[in-house]
């Protein structure tokens, strides 16, 4: 069972009905990426958990969706074109470079096998990672893995916006 989520075509609730879908079929959620807002993942405390001791709430993780880097973008206009592949590595290169400069911040690309499956698209893909790669300090991961980090490194505190502004 997956233990995090992105649904995209949702209310402002969806997110906050995960926790409660996964719970009640037995499984753990450890984030929602119902948000495109930051380059760092985030707590927001529950509506429904207000009334409960602080001991007992659990909060949600949001780790931000985007579409920035998007594959996606190689079939909308004005996008990367359906051809120009270098024309994606070079915008990849170019935010990795801005975040790696910042520190501390993450950077999602999303893939869809249909789009970057293809030969010359995969080439820009497989460039940048490796560009990736030989850069110190950098953590190549998965939403999965960003949550359990953060859930024991920087676990939730009840009536905090977890780090915004901070």
């Amino acid at each position: 069972m997956p233990v995090g989520a992105y649904f995209g075509r949702g209310t402002p609730n969806t997110p906050y009905l995960f926790p409660e879908v996964w719970k009640s079929l037995g499984g753990e959620f450890l984030w929602s990426s119902e948000c495109y807002n930051d380059d760092v993942p985030y707590w927001l405390d529950l509506p429904w958990e207000k009334d409960l001791p602080e001991d007992k709430r659990e909060g949600m993780l949001f780790i931000p969706y985007n579409y920035d880097c998007n594959d996606g973008k190689f079939h909308m206009s004005p996008g990367f074109g359906s051809s120009v592949a270098e024309t994606y590595e070079q915008y990849l290169r170019n935010t990795f470079d801005c975040l790696y400069r910042e520190g501390g911040k993450m950077m999602n690309i999303p893939l869809h096998t249909r789009v970057i499956g293809k030969p010359g698209r995969s080439e820009a893909l497989r460039k940048f990672m490796k560009y990736v790669a030989e850069k110190e300090g950098v953590w190549v991961t998965t939403r999965r893995a960003i949550a359990k980090h953060m859930r024991s490194h920087f676990p939730y505190k009840p009536n905090r916006e977890w780090m915004r502004g901070a």
